[in-house]
């Protein structure tokens, strides 16, 4: 950018002078720079050439991450010269946080013929979490050629989600569930009943991650016409005593707990946490998945459990083929994750989908 007249002559308590730009803008400089820009200007008055285009003369950049203890917030930023060597700069950038944190960055000096700066701030105390913006101010922010010319930063601005150290999963996604989250997946069927061919196509429930935190979220009873339920009353049926009533010993068997804050009713959108299966055996008994789900309640609530510590739990129906309505089981897996990074694994194992303590009768279709 062009300088077309110098403003002040007295350099003021940083050691600057201000210069007025060919955009009419003005910025300070140096004042050990003020002859060597003020020569370069009058030359290019002399000229009298049409005045060029606007063409780039730096590539500015900002970034924001979080420090080396894993708390907000670090910034760094900087510039590369485009077509020459800069022999000084003046650069500010302005930082904005959560709850109304604010902080401004500034920084000049000599280059001695570099293509390049770098320079940053790390904040003194952790921060909060949440959304930080950083944001280089074109308005003071410049660099000076050896030629005199000076080049003034192209805007450059960063927002990143800084987050403090927490289990690996609390990364992942936000709360929905307490003070965690709970992730339902599903997987598309032909027919929502193998035994009635006329049944509309569907979804099965897939499988069920779940963030835990001691604040639990609320869970739901299980309840509808889930997927495979007609199938599974079918086969059912013939395997319980005369006169036993629907639904013949069979129960919806939630994949994230009632009691970890899964969710089991339509409304709730609940049935993309069930799948058919007997009440006494993958459902309840010894073991079952009541055993397992007990086991990681009482890792969530136990009281070496820190703030920001949780519960990595995963459920995953196994299903014999796409078609299938009906697990065979479930996989169960789960890790206490801390929040400096380490994780410990739980005890949990498959539980097949079969009646009683017999490992007989599978559901599965």
């Amino acid at each position: 950018m062009r300088v077309t007249e110098l403003v002040t002559t007295t350099p003021d308590r940083a050691g600057n002078v201000t210069v007025r730009l060919a955009d009419g803008k003005t910025i300070s400089i140096p004042a050990a720079h003020k002859d060597l820009v003020m020569r370069r200007a009058a030359q290019q008055a002399k000229t009298q050439l049409k005045a060029a285009e606007p063409r780039p003369c730096g590539i500015t950049w900002v970034r924001l991450k979080e420090k080396s203890n894993h708390h907000p917030f670090a910034m760094e930023t900087g510039f590369d010269v485009l077509g020459g060597s800069a022999i000084g700069y003046k650069w500010r950038v302005t930082i904005k946080g959560p709850n109304n944190y604010a902080h401004e960055y500034t920084s000049q000096g000599n280059l001695a013929l570099r293509g390049s700066w770098q320079g940053g701030y790390t904040s003194d105390k952790n921060q909060d979490e949440g959304l930080y913006t950083a944001e280089v101010d074109p308005g003071v922010s410049h660099f000076q050629f050896l030629n005199g010319d000076i080049c003034v930063a192209e805007p450059a601005r960063r927002t990143e989600r800084l987050t403090k150290p927490k289990a690996a999963c609390l990364k992942m996604m936000q709360a929905n569930s307490g003070d965690g989250w709970i992730l339902n997946s599903t997987q598309p069927v032909p027919h929502r009943n193998q035994t009635d061919p006329t049944s509309p196509a569907g979804t099965r429930a897939a499988g069920a991650q779940a963030c835990l935190r001691k604040k639990l979220g609320g869970g739901s009873l299980a309840s509808g016409n889930i997927t495979g339920w007609q199938d599974a009353q079918e086969f059912a049926r013939p395997h319980t005593a005369p006169g036993t009533p629907a639904p013949y010993g069979l129960a919806r068997c939630h994949l994230i707990a009632n009691i970890l804050g899964g969710k089991g009713q339509v409304r709730d959108g609940g049935q993309d946490n069930l799948v058919p299966c007997w009440q006494v055996g993958m459902n309840t008994g010894t073991p079952s998945m009541r055993t397992y789900e007990k086991e990681v309640k009482e890792a969530v609530e136990a009281t070496t459990m820190g703030p920001d510590d949780a519960v990595y739990y995963q459920v995953i129906p196994l299903y014999k083929n796409d078609a299938s309505t009906i697990p065979t089981g479930v996989t169960m897996s789960a890790a206490i994750q801390r929040a400096d990074g380490t994780q410990s694994l739980l005890p949990l194992t498959g539980v097949t989908n079969t009646k009683g303590n017999t490992g007989l009768l599978n559901l599965g279709n």
